[in-house]
C-alpha cells in the first residue's frame, strides 16, 4: 500500500452483506431516518443494528470506524438528543466521541458492544453474540429498553 494516509484494518472475519463505500470516505452513512433516537452502528454491527430497529422509530446511521469520527454529521443526525452506539469491541469504547460531540446540549448516550466482565464461556461468534447481547433479539430488547 503506498499512501501517507491513515490506514484502518479490521482483523476479523465478520462483515455487512452489503458494502457501505459513502462511509469510506469518513462520512456517517445514513441508512433510514427516524425521530426517536439515532443507533449509530460501527463496523461489522451494521446487518445486526438494522435487524433489531426494524419498525423503530429511530435513524439508523453507519460509521465502518470511530476514528475518526464524524462530528458534525453525528451532531446533524442526533436531533432527538438520544444516541446508541453499538461497537464489536468493548462497549463504551466511542463513547467520549460522542459525548463531546453533544456536550454543548442535553442527550443521552446508550453504549452497547462486548461486556467487561469475564467470561468463561466458549463457543461460535454468533454464540457470542447473544453473550453480550449483540444479536439481533439482544440488540432490539436493549434499544427499546433505552427509548421507553
Amino acid at each position: 500500500m503506498r499512501s501517507d494516509d491513515s490506514v484502518y484494518l479490521r482483523l476479523s472475519n465478520r462483515g455487512n452483506a452489503v458494502p457501505r463505500p459513502a462511509a469510506l470516505d469518513g462520512r456517517l452513512d445514513v441508512l433510514r431516518r427516524g425521530r426517536r433516537a439515532l443507533v449509530l452502528a460501527v463496523g461489522p454491527m451494521l446487518d445486526p443494528v438494522l435487524a433489531a430497529a426494524a419498525g423503530l422509530d429511530v435513524t439508523v446511521a453507519y460509521t465502518s470506524t470511530v476514528r475518526p469520527l464524524d462530528l458534525a454529521g453525528l451532531r446533524d443526525l442526533a436531533a432527538s438528543d438520544t444516541v446508541v452506539l453499538v461497537e464489536p469491541y468493548l462497549a463504551g469504547t466511542s463513547t467520549r466521541l460522542v459525548d463531546e460531540a453533544l456536550a454543548d446540549r442535553p442527550h443521552r448516550t446508550l453504549a452497547l458492544g462486548v461486556g467487561r466482565a469475564e467470561q468463561r464461556r466458549y463457543g461460535t461468534p454468533e454464540q457470542h453474540d447473544v453473550l453480550h447481547g449483540l444479536d439481533v433479539t439482544g440488540l432490539r430488547r436493549s434499544i427499546s429498553g433505552f427509548l421507553r
